[in-house]
C-alpha cells in the first residue's frame, strides 16, 4: 500500500468528542485532584447503526479550581446485509459440463472464491499508476471500500446511464448458435432493447460461430449509445460531447476510454500469438495500418466464466521443457541439439526455474540473458523457415507415434498434455505449434479465476467461455495455429522469452457483494459484483468511466443525478450493458432473483 497512507485504526467507525470546561480563570494544578461526581449515559435510535455514549466527570482540586471533562462516543456499526446463498437465474450464459461454483463464497465455505485461501492485496504484480488525478490514492479508496462495506446514501451522479448496443465479431474460432454465450447475450440484449422501443431485435443464424462481444470505442467494434434524447450514435462520439463529465477530464488530446471489454465464447483454440507494447504498436501501426489496426498496446486479463476454461500461457519453466526434450525424441530433434545443449544447461535444480510469467517471481531466478538465449534458439528454430519441412516432418512422427499408442491403449488416456496434442494435430496437422504444449505453460482456469497477460508474452485461448478486458487495441501478431496472416520476424524479435508459471488469482474480495481484478497497468481493471435475490447494493463512484454487463440474473439499476435529485431506473437482464460516466453511483436493486455483474473501468486502485 501507499507508504504515504495513515494507517488504519484498529477501531475503524469509532470517533471521540471531547469538550472540557472550567468554572474558573484557567490556572495550572498544582496538587492533585478528587472526583467528586462521574455520569455515564447511553443512546441509539431504534433499527440505527449508531450508538452515541456521553461520560461526565467532575474533579475539585486543593485549590478549590473545578474541572469538568464530558467526553462523547459515538460508534457507528457498518450495516451488513444478511448472507444468503446465492440464487442464480438460468440465462443463456453456457455452463460447463458440470455446474460451476457461484462467484460468491457460500456460508458454509471458509476463504475467498470457490473455496479457495484469500490472495495477496496485490493480484499481479506491484501496482502501477493511477490513471486520473484522485482526491484519494488508490490504496485509501479501496481500504475506504473494505473498511465501509455497508449500504450508504446513493449520491448525486453527474451523468444518468445509458444502455449500450454491442457489435459481435463472428471469428471462426467462436462457438455457433445456442453454444456461444457471447451469442446468446447479442440476442438478448436485441430482444430486451426492442421491448422497450430502443431497437429492433434480430435473430443470429444458428450456424454463424459467434466468437466474442465487444463493449467499448475501438473502431473495429464500436458500441452504440441507445437514448431517446440522444437517438444512436457511437459510444466515442457520446463521451467526447463532454469529456470532462463522461472521463473524469478533458486532456485535449484523446479524450477516449483507457479499455475494450468483450466476451469470448471459444470453440477451438486461438492462433499462437501475442500482443505488441506501445512503442512497437506505434511502428507496426505505421508500417501495416491494414493488419495493426491501431497505434496502442495490448495488456489483457481474461476472467474465466466456465470451468472448462483452458490456455497456453508463457513459456514453461527450463526444467520442464527440458524433460519434455527427453521424453519425446522428435521434439528434440525439431529444435535442434543446440537448442537442447543450451535448455540443458539451465535446467538444472542450481540454476533455477526463473521469473514466472505474469508477475509471481520464484524462489531461484536463472540469468535472464541465458534464458533468454536458449528459448530464443528453441523457438526460432522450431517455427522459423530454414528448418520448416524437417520440424513438420517431426511433428507427423511424434503426433502418428501418440495416435498409435492410444488407439492400443497403452497411453495414459489421463495424460492432459498428449490430449491437447493430439487435438491441436486434428486441425493443424502440418503446423509445427501442434507442438508447443511441450514448451508453454498448459493453463487450466476454474469459474472466476483469472489470468494476466502481458505485451510481448506469447498465448493462446483453448476453450471455455471467459470475459476480457485490454487496453484499447485490436493488435496480435500471429506465429501459428491460425489460417490468418502470420507475422513471425515480428513475433520472434518482440518476445520477452521469459519462463516461469503463471499466476492465477480468484481476485480480491472487497466486500460481501464485490471481487476486484487489477492487473499491474493503469488502463484497464473488473469488478465483478453478486446481489442476492431481495437485497441491493450501491455500486461506488470512481474517477472513470464504467462499462456493466449484465451476465447472469436480472434487476434494476437506479441512479440519482444533478442537482434536483432526478431518479432514474433502468431494468436490465442477461446480455444488457450500460455505459456510466466518471464519478457516478448508481444502486443495484435484485428484486425477484440474483444478480451478476462485471465492471470494466480504469485502473483507479492501481
Amino acid at each position: 500500500e501507499n507508504s504515504n497512507d495513515p494507517p488504519q485504526s484498529e477501531n475503524a467507525g469509532q470517533f471521540s468528542i471531547t469538550d472540557s470546561s472550567r468554572n474558573a480563570e484557567t490556572v495550572p494544578l498544582t496538587s492533585s485532584s478528587m472526583e467528586v461526581d462521574t455520569q455515564t449515559t447511553s443512546t441509539s435510535a431504534p433499527d440505527s447503526n449508531i450508538e452515541t455514549t456521553t461520560h461526565t466527570n467532575t474533579s475539585v482540586s486543593s485549590d478549590g479550581v473545578t474541572t469538568t471533562v464530558i467526553t462523547t462516543t459515538i460508534v457507528m456499526t457498518p450495516r451488513r446485509a444478511p448472507h444468503k446463498p446465492p440464487t442464480m437465474a438460468s440465462s443463456g450464459l453456457v455452463k460447463a459440463a458440470t455446474p460451476p461454483p457461484s462467484l460468491i463464497t457460500d456460508a458454509n465455505r471458509k476463504g475467498n472464491l470457490i473455496g479457495e485461501k484469500r490472495n495477496p492485496p496485490h493480484t499481479f504484480l506491484t501496482p502501477s499508476r493511477r490513471v486520473r488525478p484522485l482526491q484519494r490514492s488508490p490504496s485509501q479508496l479501496l481500504r475506504l471500500r473494505r473498511a465501509s462495506p455497508s449500504k450508504s446514501p446513493p449520491c448525486a451522479s453527474t451523468a444518468p446511464m445509458r444502455l449500450l448496443s454491442c457489435v459481435y465479431q463472428k471469428y471462426a474460432w467462436g462457438k455457433k448458435g445456442a453454444a456461444s454465450s457471447a451469442g446468446n447475450m447479442v440476442t438478448a440484449a436485441s430482444r430486451a432493447h426492442q421491448s422497450i422501443g430502443l431497437a429492433e431485435s434480430f435473430e443470429l443464424p444458428a450456424d454463424v460461430p459467434v466468437a466474442e462481444m465487444w463493449m467499448g470505442t475501438h473502431p473495429s467494434g464500436m458500441s452504440k449509445v441507445l437514448d431517446g434524447e440522444y437517438g444512436v450514435i457511437g459510444l466515442k462520439e457520446y463521451v467526447q460531447s463532454d469529456p470532462a463529465t463522461h472521463l473524469g477530464s478533458d486532456d485535449g488530446e484523446t479524450n477516449d476510454i483507457t479499455f475494450l471489454f468483450k466476451v469470448l465464447s471459444i470453440g477451438q483454440v486461438l492462433s499462437i500469438q501475442a500482443h505488441p507494447d506501445k512503442h512497437l504498436a506505434v511502428r507496426l501501426h505505421a508500417a501495416r495500418p491494414s493488419l495493426y489496426k491501431d497505434p496502442n498496446h495490448k495488456p489483457e486479463m481474461a476472467i474465466a466464466l466456465t470451468d472448462d476454461t483452458s490456455a497456453l500461457m508463457g513459456f514453461r519453466p527450463m526444467p520442464e521443457i527440458y524433460e519434455h526434450m527427453l521424453e519425446y525424441k522428435e521434439f528434440a530433434k525439431a529444435v535442434g541439439s543446440r537448442a537442447v545443449a543450451m535448455c540443458a544447461s539451465l535446467a538444472s535444480k542450481s540454476a533455477g526455474y526463473g521469473a514466472a510469467v505474469g508477475g509471481m517471481e520464484l524462489d531461484r531466478q536463472v540469468d535472464e540473458s541465458r534464458s533468454f538465449s536458449a528459448l530464443s534458439e528453441m523457438f526460432r528454430t522450431f517455427v522459423g523457415q530454414e528448418r520448416n519441412e524437417f520440424v513438420i516432418s517431426q511433428v507427423h512422427a511424434l503426433t502418428s507415434r501418440l495416435r498409435k499408442s492410444w488407439e492400443e491403449n497403452t497411453l495414459d488416456r489421463e495424460n492432459e498434455l498428449v490430449k491437447l496434442i493430439l487435438y491441436l494435430a486434428t486441425i493443424y496437422p502440418d503446423d509445427p505449434c501442434v507442438l508447443s504444449p511441450l514448451f508453454f505453460n498448459y493453463v487450466q482456469l476454474k469459474r472466476g479465476q483469472a489470468l494476466y497477460i502481458r505485451t510481448n508474452e506469447p498465448h493462446a485461448y483453448i476453450s471455455g467461455e471467459l470475459l476480457e478486458c485490454m487496453a484499447t487495441s485490436d493488435n496480435v501478431v500471429r506465429v501459428g495455429l491460425t489460417p490468418k496472416v502470420k507475422d513471425t520476424d515480428t513475433l520472434l524479435d518482440m518476445l520477452t522469452y521469459r519462463a516461469g508459471r503463471p499466476r492465477l488469482t480468484f481476485g480480491e474480495r472487497v466486500d460481501h457483494c464485490t471481487t476486484l481484478y487489477r492487473p499491474p497497468v493503469e488502463d484497464f481493471c473488473v469488478e465483478t459484483l453478486e446481489v442476492m435475490a431481495g437485497d441491493s447494493y450501491d455500486v461506488e463512484a470512481v474517477p472513470s468511466p464504467s462499462i456493466l454487463l449484465c451476465y447472469d440474473g436480472k434487476g434494476i439499476l437506479k441512479q440519482t443525478f444533478g442537482t434536483s435529485g432526478e431518479t432514474k431506473e433502468l431494468s436490465v437482464s442477461f446480455g444488457m450493458s450500460v455505459f456510466i460516466s466518471a464519478n457516478t453511483t448508481l444502486e443495484i436493486l435484485a428484486e425477484g432473483e440474483a444478480i451478476s455483474i462485471a465492471r470494466a473501468m480504469s485502473n483507479v486502485y492501481g
